[in-house]
């Protein structure tokens, strides 16, 4: 009886391991994905600064030119 109980924790041991890898490279994946998203949100937001710093310049020029 004590030997079937041992067998029985030592499958399910075994069974969450599994799972736990298994969640664990889905995580992954999804983070890498959410990584690339994140990455183009930061250069589109870089590119409005800069585009907006040259009208903010611009403005600023033709103050003092004019």
């Amino acid at each position: 009886m004590a030997e079937e109980k041992i067998n029985e924790n030592e499958k399910d041991i075994i069974r969450i391991n599994g799972e736990l890898k298994l969640i664990n490279q889905k995580l992954d994946n999804h983070i890498h994905h959410i990584s690339g998203k994140i990455d183009t949100i930061f250069k589109i937001v870089w590119t409005c600064s800069f585009m907006i710093l040259a009208l903010l310049l611009r403005a600023i020029y033709s103050v003092m030119a004019g």
